[in-house]
């Protein structure tokens, strides 16, 4: 494995680590009393202060207007109310599942269909199982009466979509990490934050000060702005297809930390899930990811 490779792949660890705490901060988020336009304001609010630096030094991409309206929105607002919003509806290990089991099958859809990348036999192999996993999880919902949850599994796929649309046009765009960064949260800073502090639902004088430091400090920091430059870095050393699938390692770290946490006791199912996404990660990765950085099917595609 080269040096390249050996770099992306910690990156892709470090983010799936996070990405999992993330799960469970959310979910504890969204049900508490903040709403879900708090959450999403406190977490763009100080990430966007604290990129404020970095925009001021930088020189802003060349990029589309379009283009950066993607990144802003796949990685941004639309992606947090969605994860947000399912969180209010299921619980962690279904939302990990879903968003992250579906993440690698939309990016691969997504670079066959716009970058032209292929996919190999490992990868459709890990894929078909990723997608039994998740099914496994709806049928849970639903053979077991909860109601409601596949209303949050269905927002859960909507924030699967941003994600997988964000890790694969980072990395088809030639978009760095930092660039990255300055969009997403600056856009965001500028964008839906005014709309939030004056016509968005907020229940932030009502919440408890550890409440809001937990989601502010967790979401704002760790989230929207340390793992937003290790997985925009990730994606363009694996790939997007590839870093998806290592993200969706998230789910089974989740539904552990999630027990203690949250007193969330997965199902019989939900741990069938679990386990059959997560070997399906292993499967999606193959053997390849050990030979260098890029494969057939997830060549660095020029835009």
């Amino acid at each position: 494995m080269n040096r390249d490779a050996v770099i992306g792949v910690a990156a892709g660890f470090v983010v799936m680590l996070l990405f999992a705490g993330m799960l469970v901060v959310s979910r504890f988020g969204a049900t508490s009393s903040l709403t879900v336009y708090d959450m999403a304001g406190l977490r763009f609010g100080i990430a966007g202060l604290c990129t404020l630096p970095i925009i001021l030094r930088m020189r802003w991409p060349r990029l589309e207007i379009w283009k950066v309206l993607v990144i802003a929105a796949t990685s941004g607002a639309p992606f947090a109310l969605f994860l947000f919003g399912g969180m209010s509806f299921a619980p962690v290990a279904h939302g990990g599942i879903v968003t992250n089991g579906a993440m690698p099958v939309i990016a691969a859809g997504i670079a066959w269909f716009v970058f032209g990348n292929r996919l190999g036999g490992w990868r459709v192999v890990g894929i078909v199982m990723i997608v039994g996993g998740v099914l496994a999880t709806g049928w849970d919902a639903l053979a077991n009466g909860m109601p409601g949850q596949w209303r949050g599994h269905l927002l859960f796929l909507g924030a699967a979509a941003c994600n997988a649309t964000f890790l694969t046009t980072v990395r088809g765009w030639g978009i760095t990490a930092f660039q990255s960064l300055i969009i997403v949260n600056g856009v965001n800073l500028a964008l839906y934050v005014p709309l939030w502090l004056l016509f968005l639902p907020s229940n932030l004088a009502a919440t408890p000060w550890p409440e809001i430091a937990l989601q502010g400090v967790y979401q704002g920091i760790v989230a929207a702005f340390f793992a937003s430059i290790m997985i925009a870095h990730a994606a363009r050393m694996l790939g997007g297809m590839r870093q998806a699938a290592m993200m969706s390692g998230a789910p089974a770290v989740a539904v552990l930390i999630a027990i203690p946490a949250l007193g969330e006791i997965p199902s019989t199912i939900s741990i069938i899930g679990v386990v059959v996404v997560t070997a399906g990660i292993l499967v999606a990765l193959g053997p390849g990811l050990l030979s260098g950085v890029a494969s057939p099917a997830v060549a660095k595609s020029k835009p």
